[in-house]
């Protein structure tokens, strides 16, 4: 049965050390990613509140019969019983506690979640503790999963994400000169990490244009709630702008393009195509 969207999560129960009894231990996370291994295992990668990013191993998790494989579905909040392993712990116990069904069931905010998967796996380090990204995570999750616009919700968890990754963008002054910005006269330079004056656009480097709006609202985020953040409705052209700003300031951290980003524009295109 799977609990109620506003209960808060569960706290993990300490994972032990190589050399401390017991050898199982159990957490609840959300499964951001799964791999097969040999003929029916899988190796899954799950979000944890304080255990941080874990790879755990699913035996038999692809056959038929696996009383553990539907559990752990990519997106699904779980609740985990493992054994400590020589490489990766062991999955012997798996309850799914809320499954998403709804956002599934819908392919744009099937991509936005898993988007967001993708992006968390690859900016936190494995074993390091995120609550912060963990919550963050599951409140995005529970806003797709109803009618909350996504539009609000990708471009809020890019920036706290980035925050909580140690990228916070600078939003109030220019990154070359030090001064306070003036209203209008803005970019954004995605490898230095934040804005600069427009007199300083050659010492920046490449440089995104900037509207005012845009930086209302990336000031707004920076110091609202998920709730408060999320209420916001953003116009297709200043969603646009700020889904190039934000990505491109992800890609230089991570240093690669995401490839489920690749897929919510391919998403867009086809609606864009006359019938």
């Amino acid at each position: 049965m799977e609990q109620t969207a506003g209960r808060p999560p569960l706290r993990d129960a300490p994972r032990p050390g190589p050399g401390q009894r017991p050898r199982s231990y159990k957490t609840e996370g959300v499964v951001l990613r799964a791999f097969p291994v040999l003929e029916a295992d899988r190796l899954v990668i799950v979000l944890t509140p304080s255990l941080g990013k874990l790879k755990v191993t699913v035996r038999g998790a692809r056959r038929i019969k696996s009383r553990l494989g539907g559990h752990l579905d990519v997106l699904n909040r779980v609740n985990l019983t493992l054994a400590l392993g020589h490489r990766f712990d062991v999955v012997t116990g798996a309850e799914s506690a809320e499954s998403f069904a709804s956002l599934k069931g819908d392919l744009d905010r099937l991509a936005a979640a898993l988007y967001l998967c993708e992006l968390v796996d690859g900016l936190l380090p494995e074993a390091a503790p995120h609550p912060a990204a963990y919550g963050l995570l599951l409140a995005a999750l529970r806003a797709l999963d109803g009618e909350v616009a996504p539009e609000s919700v990708l471009r809020y968890v890019e920036l706290r994400l980035l925050d909580d990754s140690g990228y916070m963008p600078e939003l109030q002054r220019c990154l070359v000169c030090g001064k306070e910005l003036e209203a209008g006269h803005h970019r954004y330079a995605p490898a230095l990490g934040g804005t600069v004056d427009d007199r300083c656009v050659v010492a920046a480097g490449r440089v995104l244009p900037l509207s005012v709006d845009a930086l209302k609202v990336l000031r707004h985020f920076a110091r609202s709630d998920f709730a408060e953040a999320t209420r916001l409705h953003l116009a297709p052209e200043l969603d646009a702008e700020l889904e190039g700003i934000l990505g491109f300031s992800l890609q230089h951290v991570l240093e690669r393009e995401m490839g489920t980003a690749g897929f919510i524009e391919h998403l867009r295109t086809l609606r864009r195509r006359p019938p």
